[in-house]
């Protein structure tokens, strides 16, 4: 109880040393309610019962976000720049450069807009914590009202299936028992006594926790943000977030190629200084070829292949929050996971009984149904519990209730007529479940008039209480080595960190009939089954060289036997609460690089504690979260991932991520996408800044050597926002590589655009196709009568010789797209694999080009006219020159020449 401790303690500072009539006192209170007039006038003090975990953000701030990026700021310096040049010299396309360059801005503004507005509503949709509507005693009579007009000293009353919506203590109770797991972590139920003494945990309440059964009254001492839960909103608000990797490293990318196109433009004016060019000559071009370093197309690349990795992901019942967490869970290096309904089914299910002295699994149901004693185990682990059975319209069974007596009625209504058990007994009394007693009994006149009493409570109770045993077919008394042998047996099944109840019963003399002289029957242990899926995921995470490292509030049995079952430790060093809470920070990283390690019973800041502790290793961590209590830790971790079943409002908002079916298996598939969108953007980055060298260059030799300009600006423009755009959203959108996941996760200094990434572009294919379309342009030249040194060409010969340079551009692309597919492997195998975009990408090129090339309307604006024939042979060899060269130098690098890597 290490984690709901530490909260306690600090809800009830303060209260502690307080009785029934002091607490009244301090409060102002009475057991009749506050006036109408007084709590009017708490309201004003305190404020609503109010806590609002997600602030809506203003639309237009949100859009207007989207353009004060470091990349949009570039382009629309570029914009402002080419309008500049459009007003030096009118007429060069330099208006049709800054419209399009702000439209690309604009239409990527706008696709990240619509995806985070659409989670914004995503969010808005959400509840707040705080129920609508609460039962209150004011003026002496029960009310309905409103949940924010609670206020200290209202007595508020409590019935089955209410969630609290105050913290306070129980002054009246009818056996009440609680879930609080959203709050602590711990998935067993807890029960509550009513203030005896003194203010202690035993008696106290918090908000956000729901009544599993039983009533109560209770004294609300805190309300709105004073409470534990508003407490934890206040601490997930100062948590500090970091940039994601993906932020990270487009920023740096973003950097690295803002300097490079301004260098090399300040380069190229001061180069045409030294030969004597004008300085607005100078100036324009420079401009041009700042332009043509800048990979205009590559923003909204970049968002539409994240945001189509979110939609698939959706399909995949995990909703993406923010486009750029998909990239995050690829590198992902650890997973911090909790137990309960994650790894598990958040559903107690019978695993093994134990009766007769012999053990039936819950896979040796007719076995078990043989046994003399199993009838009369049935018969309590009915009668024994206080589950209600409901029907719906089309007579569909449904219970609810305790969940471990649920689990053992939907145990024994799978194999035996239950309404047939329940009809032969009436109840008469009960003695409801204490935690100090650790038991229940529940009296029934069976169809013989005899009173029958089920009793059921942890072992060592149930066994000092009983003198018999049912064994060998009949009833015979319970010697001593008899309770050894069923002590061990217990132990030795809480030790597999199952939750363990002993069954027994007697004929009773009166209805109340105290609960000795048993007839011992059995041991039924039960457990949150762990998920079917799970362990291929633990197998995947361990091959990808992912760590999973389980953070729960449960109890350190149950949470080494689960790690255990599911393979991710074999013989864990369990931490609980208490040793993590005397640990410094160097000693828990210490603890942390053990790799056998789970943690145990601890409370929600202690997550946090891990997770910084985590990120001060340099580690990529994902946090999974349901509770209220993880929301602190999953906005501190790099990606959070909350469920979006069981998961509360407050996880939800704090996350990243919302996984809709709580599989942890789909964490894993989110890793894989993650892992693959990051491996598509390096490929599309690769490829699009290939036609840099081949746009650039021609700039640079148009200053050095007597000849005319190969390339325009606006040619450059549609290679960048035309023909590049759709084949690289395709490299966005292939699958994943088969060894994706058999790598280890990237290191945190490995770069998304890399010196070798250069290399590859700038070094190899670049220079490769500016080659050939040097060769193409000059042979159209050489063929229309042009000398070297003349720069003034007819206007028809050098439109042609310009298309061509632009044709072989376009077609030596196509060639290196389709060697893009593949990062390390060849390519060959899935060149007749189908991607549709990228299909569409091709298209595209070619009609384009075609179009500019043979129709007249386009030649004017493009500087463009129909290629001769002859030449057709030299632009059509190109893609398959860039692909044979690049599956050469692939096959280098599968041999181990690392710097030719991309």
């Amino acid at each position: 109880m290490q984690g709901a401790a530490l909260n306690q303690r600090a809800q009830n500072a303060g209260l502690e040393d307080l009785d029934r009539a002091s607490l009244l006192k301090k409060l102002d209170a009475s057991e009749e309610g506050l006036t109408s007039q007084e709590a009017q006038r708490r309201l004003a003090l305190h404020g609503p019962n109010r806590i609002t975990f997600h602030r809506h953000r203003s639309p237009w701030l949100m859009l207007a976000a989207e353009f004060v990026a470091l990349f949009p700021l570039l382009l629309l310096t570029a914009a402002i720049l080419a309008v500049f040049a459009n007003a030096l010299s009118p007429g060069e396309g330099y208006d049709l450069i800054a419209g399009a360059l702000g439209g690309v801005v604009v239409l990527n503004a706008l696709v990240a807009f619509f995806q985070n507005y659409k989670v914004e509503k995503l969010m808005l949709s959400f509840l707040d914590y705080i129920p609508k509507s609460v039962a209150l005693i004011r003026n002496g009579e029960t009310v309905l009202l409103e949940a924010e007009q609670v206020v200290p000293g209202d007595i508020l009353q409590l019935q089955e299936g209410d969630r609290i919506s105050a913290d306070g203590v129980v002054i009246e109770v009818h056996q009440l028992t609680l879930d609080e797991s959203i709050l602590t972590g711990e998935s067993e139920p807890v029960i509550k006594s009513e203030l005896v003494s003194v203010v202690d945990e035993a008696c106290s309440v918090r908000s956000g926790a729901t009544v599993l059964k039983g009533s109560a009254k209770i004294l609300i001492t805190k309300t709105g943000r004073s409470t534990a839960l508003g407490e934890i909103s206040a601490l997930s608000q100062n948590v500090k977030t970091d940039l994601t990797p993906m932020q990270q490293e487009l920023r740096h990318f973003v950097n690295r190629i803002t300097w490079l196109a301004l260098g090399i433009g300040l380069a190229f004016f001061l180069a045409g200084f030294a030969i004597g060019n004008p300085f607005w000559t100078n100036l324009i071009f420079a401009i041009g070829i700042i332009v043509a370093n800048v990979p205009e197309g590559l923003l909204p690349t970049v968002t539409l292949a994240l945001t189509q990795s979110s939609v698939r992901m959706g399909k995949r019942n995990a909703v993406i929050k923010d486009i750029l967490a998909v990239e995050t869970l690829g590198a992902t290096t650890v997973i911090c996971t909790d137990k309960t309904g994650t790894l598990t089914q958040n559903r107690l299910h019978v695993e093994t009984l134990y009766l007769d002295f012999k053990e039936f699994g819950s896979n040796q149901l007719q076995q078990y149904q043989k046994n003399p004693a199993a009838p009369t185990l049935n018969e309590i682990m009915v009668l024994c519990s206080d589950v209600i059975i409901s029907h719906d319209n089309h007579s569909v069974r449904s219970f609810t209730g305790d969940p471990t007596e649920v689990a053992m009625v939907e145990f024994v209504a799978a194999a035996n007529d239950l309404e047939g058990l329940l009809a032969r007994f009436d109840p008469v009394s009960e003695i409801a479940f204490d935690g100090e007693a650790k038991f229940m009994a529940e009296t029934y006149r069976s169809e013989d008039e005899a009173l029958y009493m089920a009793v059921k409570g942890a072992p060592e109770v149930i066994l000092e209480r009983s003198t018999r045993v049912h064994a060998e077919g009949f009833v015979r008394r319970l010697r001593d080595s008899d309770r050894g042998r069923l002590a061990d047996q217990a132990t030795r099944y809480a030790a597999k960190g199952l939750r363990v109840l002993a069954l027994a019963y007697r004929e009773a003399d009166t209805p109340d009939d105290p609960a000795s002289d048993l007839i011992f029957v059995g041991l039924v242990a039960l457990v949150d089954p762990p998920r079917a899926e799970v362990p291929a995921a633990v197998r995947a995470c361990q091959s990808a060289g992912i760590r999973i490292l389980v953070m729960s509030g449960d109890k350190a049995e149950t949470v080494s036997y689960i790690a255990t079952e599911l393979g991710i430790v074999n013989n864990p060093r369990v931490i609980d609460g208490e040793e993590l809470g005397s640990m410094d920070t160097p000693r828990l990283i210490a603890a942390l690089q053990e790799q056998e390690l789970v943690f145990a019973r601890i409370a929600p800041e202690q997550k946090l504690q891990i997770v910084d502790a985590l990120k001060e290793m340099d580690e990529v961590v994902a946090m999974t979260g349901d509770g209220v209590n993880d929301a602190p830790a999953l906005k501190r971790a790099d990606i959070g991932v909350a469920m979006g079943g069981r998961g509360t409002d407050v996880a939800k908002e704090a996350s990243n991520v919302i996984l809709l079916d709580d599989n942890f298996a789909t964490i894993v598939e989110a890793i894989r996408e993650g892992r693959t969108v990051y491996a598509n953007i390096r490929k599309f980055i690769t490829y699009v800044l290939t036609s840099n060298i081949p746009e650039i260059l021609p700039f640079i030799a148009w200053v050095l050597f007597p000849i005319p300009l190969p390339i325009t600006v606006i040619q450059i423009l549609a290679i960048d926002l035309i023909t590049d755009i759709l084949p690289a959203i395709g490299l966005g959108n292939e699958p994943a590589e088969p060894d994706t996941m058999q790598r280890p996760p990237r290191r945190r200094d490995e770069r998304l655009v890399s010196l070798r990434t250069f290399v590859r572009s700038y070094g190899i294919i670049g220079p490769v196709e500016a080659l050939m379309s040097f060769i193409v342009f000059f042979a159209v030249l050489s063929a229309g009568g042009w000398e070297w040194g003349e720069r003034a060409v007819d206007d028809l010969l050098y439109q042609q010789a310009a298309g061509a340079f632009l044709a072989t551009i376009i077609f030596s692309q196509i060639g290196n797209v389709l060697a893009c597919r593949t990062a390390r492997l060849s390519a060959v195998p899935g060149l007749l694999r189908i991607n549709a975009w990228m299909g569409a990408g091709l298209i595209v090129e070619l009609t384009f080009i075609f179009a500019i090339v043979y129709v007249p309307v386009f030649h004017g604006i493009f500087t463009t006219a129909p290629i001769p024939l002859a030449t057709w042979g030299l632009i059509l060899l190109a893609p398959a020159v860039i692909f044979l060269i690049e599956e050469l130098r692939k096959l280098a690098v599968r041999r181990g020449v690392y710097i030719l890597s991309a």
